[in-house]
């Protein structure tokens, strides 16, 4: 072997850190190398090696342990020399083989729309329904950020997976929420298995959920797609998004926290960490990242990288005007240190203020009509592979929860029970790289 030993250690550190962290891709590899499937498995995971950035010796010698005279069996593999190279007996060694590789090699070949950004902004202006999309587009692709109980995708499914269906063409349904399946925290809010059950089973179309998955590290989870047709986050969540980190200090956040929600402390409840909440005389037990603040600043970058539209829909009062104060270009709304109030707003956002809360329920218009979008948002440092600048070249603002013929769930449902919140807002926004 002409590779040195630090990258054979390496290797084997990233094939180990495959196997541990891609769960489910390691339990669904077992289909791969039973029975006939293996005919199949064992070139794709040759052709993928080869395409990898694996140091060439290293791509030799793992090619010469797998090739076999006819590559149709686990036994026609070089064991020895495989386990040298992976540390692994030669079937959970193809197994992680396949994590890495062919799952790496999946994220980047999944289709990705040819669809302009223009293109989809004449679309979204012709069309009162942004999920209408999905049928005139070339790839129907869906990403729901904060999936909950599941409840909007059966209803997004059964609207469009028939029309779909008629059109021979297949839906990619594919959610996540942060919630961790089984925990005793969150409620309603959990993945109905039911839901997931139906979903799974109905042709034209393929669904996945993954629990307990933070929507800041999706790079971790090769089995999401790098470009959605549309990503959606339902009901982004307070306080979490309601306080922009480079606009507001962390001691400000945490007295305006304090004051607005109650004390607050981590605790341990039933073998499971929590946050525990004194609000109006009344204990409350959250997850443990409840009140941690990441803004909206963050959300925006996420969903940019990953939507070709993108939908934040029952978005409560706080959080849209937080999320409004990095849309616009005018800098003055976005005053340093200042908490977003009824009696603060209009003074910083003026006339679009009153305009915006003139909106009737169910009515809309383009965000750019109130003035000029902002022209270039810097991407996160936590952004590895797209550096950037981008924008938002068309941002359409609707008031209110639930429309009539465009697909809803739980918590859009939950706000005509809620007598003392204000109507929620719905943006429409179609990213686009920031022009030079």
């Amino acid at each position: 072997m002409m590779f040195d030993t630090k990258q054979l250690v390496q290797f084997k550190s990233a094939l180990h850190q495959a196997k541990e962290s891609r769960r489910d891709a390691w339990e669904a590899s077992s289909k791969l190398v039973g029975g006939s499937a293996i005919g199949t498995t064992l070139p794709r995971l040759v052709k993928a090696i080869d395409e990898s950035d694996q140091p060439d010796a290293l791509k030799d010698a793992l090619r010469k342990s797998l090739s076999g005279s006819s590559m149709t069996s686990l036994r026609q593999i070089q064991g020895e020399p495989l386990k040298q190279l992976t540390g692994l007996p030669t079937t959970k060694a193809v197994r992680a083989l396949c994590v890495l590789f062919l799952t790496e090699s999946t994220r980047s070949s999944t289709p990705c729309s040819r669809w302009s950004p223009l293109e989809v902004e004449n679309f979204l202006r012709a069309h009162c329904n942004p999920y209408d999309l999905l049928l005139d587009i070339d790839i129907a692709s869906l990403l729901d950020i904060g999936a909950g109980d599941l409840s909007f995708a059966a209803e997004l499914a059964d609207q469009y997976v028939p029309l779909l269906r008629a059109r021979h063409r297949q839906l990619v349904l594919h959610g996540i929420d942060r919630l961790r399946p089984g925990s005793q925290l969150g409620g309603r809010l959990h993945a109905d298995s039911d839901i997931l059950k139906r979903l799974n089973g109905t042709d034209a179309l393929t669904a996945e959920f993954w629990g307990n998955q933070d929507m800041f590290a999706l790079d971790r989870r090769k089995d999401v797609w790098p470009c959605y047709t549309i990503v959606t986050c339902h009901g982004p969540a307070t306080p979490t998004f309601a306080y922009e980190p480079t606009r507001i200090s962390a001691p400000l956040i945490h007295a305006d926290l304090m004051k607005t929600k109650g004390a607050f402390r981590r605790v341990r409840m039933e073998g499971e960490d929590a946050l525990e909440v004194q609000h109006e005389g009344r204990s409350l037990l959250f997850p443990p990242w409840k009140f941690d603040v990441i803004g909206p600043l963050a959300l925006l970058n996420l969903v940019a990288r990953l939507g070709r539209c993108c939908l934040l829909t029952s978005v409560d009062t706080q959080v849209f005007w937080e999320i409004l104060s990095q849309l616009f270009e005018d800098p003055s709304v976005r005053p340093s240190d200042v908490i977003f109030t009824s009696s603060t707003l209009p003074e910083v956002f003026g006339p679009r203020y009153f305009e915006l809360n003139a909106l009737p329920i169910g009515a809309s218009m383009a965000l750019s009509d109130l003035g000029p979008l902002r022209s270039s948002l810097a991407r996160l440092p936590s952004e590895q592979d797209k550096k950037e600048p981008y924008r938002f070249r068309y941002v359409a603002v609707r008031r209110g929860a639930v429309f009539e013929g465009i697909p809803a769930g739980q918590t859009a449902r939950l706000f005509k029970d809620m007598a003392e919140e204000a109507p929620p807002w719905s943006l429409t926004l179609v990213p686009e790289l920031a022009r030079p």
